[in-house]
């Protein structure tokens, strides 16, 4: 009779177990490697409203907002916010909370900005570039692919242009309406030149963390003081910003992973008349995961990651900052020697703006007296002459 009860009640058990196993795995996030890349999936039908699905290859979609103003490009409309899961771009647009937080950004210059989808959720998905001044960002491009042990791998040579970058002084950085600060792309197009890189994407347990630049920094740079927010899901498809007291919230629609593995039976997407600037071959879309992650997913107490030794305390965030490369956190593929272009060599191009002042040589008068020669100045137009007192001595 024992045996019959503890039989019964192991089996009342059961289900309980199973509904706990369940519950957890719903809240955990895939980090498949380019599983989703072009996969129109739940996105389809609440995106509609706001643009069109084009079918850029066989299979691989893509979508436009077609009602935006001119000149619009990403993560331009809306602010950014220091939370748990780093800098996260919170947009003032209805469909901000799917674009600006999964897939990846390309511009065309036939059909413009087309919007790749995938199926990481992230605070928001760009690259970054600063100096003592200025702090810009650009969305990342198709061929960016996330892993949990490199972070952001580029499977081609890219370098963002001129019109994807966004540039702000530093103390205008967390502004509510940030697009009223950004700089004209004459002055975007200097400072890709003259600033540094900075892309640094974590995991931690479930959550991508978007690090950019040291929030220290901006704060110093700046001269202002930076907030934490606290990051809530809702069911309802959207994304806000809401003042709780003192402290900021924001509330943000993150579908499952059953809707987000959901796949429509009819897309309707348009025919493309020709073809993109976008090379699909380069898109990383194999069917790969991280192993670490997939072995968390089957186990619910993973075994605890070796972490490095924290840096001393007395080392500022600036400190650590100079002595990075500039280009930390990103990886590149490297061409192969038939596909490299040999760069020309500037050193014999004249520099107007480059201009040596000789040394001036004593030069004795008839009248015996010592005085200073003064050097000859080449002019634009390739003649020389004496550079002329303004008192008229050496006419």
């Amino acid at each position: 009779m024992k045996r019959l009860l503890m039989v019964l009640g192991i089996l009342a058990l059961t289900p309980m177990l199973d509904t706990r196993t369940s519950g957890a795995a719903a809240h955990t996030q895939s980090f498949a490697m380019g599983v989703r890349f072009g996969h129109a999936g739940y996105f389809y039908s609440v995106l509609r409203p706001y643009g069109e699905w084009v079918e850029i290859g066989t299979g691989f979609y893509g979508w436009r907002p077609v009602r935006v103003r001119p000149g619009w490009r990403p993560y331009l409309h809306g602010r950014w916010v220091w939370t748990d899961y780093g800098w996260y771009w919170a947009s003032y647009e209805p469909f901000g909370w799917a674009v600006f937080h999964y897939g990846r950004w390309y511009y065309d210059d036939y059909y413009g900005w087309i919007w790749i989808p995938d199926d990481v959720w992230g605070p928001a998905w760009v690259e970054w570039r600063y100096d003592d001044y200025y702090i810009g960002w650009a969305p990342l491009p198709p061929y960016a692919t996330f892993s949990i042990s490199v972070g952001i791998r580029f499977t081609t040579q890219w370098y963002a242009p001129a019109h994807y970058w966004c540039f702000v002084p530093f103390g205008r950085f967390t502004a509510t309406r940030v697009d009223g600060y950004v700089l004209h792309e004459s002055a975007t197009r200097r400072l890709i030149r003259t600033t540094r890189s900075a892309v640094r994407y974590e995991v931690d347990r479930d959550r991508v963390i978007n690090r950019g630049v040291d929030r220290e920094i901006i704060e110093r740079r700046g001269n202002t003081r930076i907030p934490r927010a606290d990051v809530f899901e809702t069911r309802d498809r959207q994304e806000r910003v809401l003042q709780n007291g003192a402290r900021e919230t924001i509330e943000v629609h993150r579908p499952t992973r059953a809707e987000l593995e959901r796949s429509e039976e009819r897309i309707e997407a348009r025919k493309l008349e020709r073809r993109t600037t976008l090379n699909l071959d380069r898109i990383d879309r194999s069917w790969k995961s991280d192993q670490g992650y997939e072995q968390r997913e089957s186990n619910p107490d993973p075994p605890k990651r070796r972490t490095p030794a924290p840096e001393p305390e007395r080392r500022s965030a600036i400190e650590r900052e100079l002595s990075q490369p500039r280009d930390q956190g990103i990886q590149r593929r490297v061409a192969p020697p038939s596909e490299r272009r040999t760069a020309p060599d500037r050193r014999q191009e004249p520099s107007e703006f480059r201009r040596i002042r000789p040394e001036q040589q004593s030069v004795r008068g008839r009248d015996g007296s010592s005085r200073q020669s003064q050097p000859s100045v080449q002019r634009r137009d390739g003649s020389s002459g004496r550079r002329q007192n303004m008192r008229g001595r050496d006419r």
